[in-house]
């Protein structure tokens, strides 16, 4: 079956059903799908990341479904 982007009811569901809704559709590893929950960037990889670094903060990552762009479905993040 094709994948689709077409998410009934995504937001309906709770946090980690939609994660798992992602995982499964962008055939994320466990691993890769943690980072979505995982805790700020510490400030000594934020350092080597860009210059002149002086903190991190978090912000919230939503998803847009049903999604399709040159007849390919996505998932965008927000």
């Amino acid at each position: 079956m094709a994948k689709s982007s077409r998410i009934s009811g995504f937001h309906k569901l709770g946090i980690a059903e939609r994660l798992s809704k992602v995982k499964e559709f962008a055939d994320l590893t466990d691993e890769e799908a943690a980072l979505f929950t995982s805790q700020a960037l510490d400030l000594s990889t934020a350092d080597r990341m860009i210059e002149n670094v002086v903190g991190t903060f978090q912000i919230p990552i939503g998803i847009v479904t049903n999604m399709v762009i040159n007849n390919k479905e996505y998932l965008i993040p927000l």
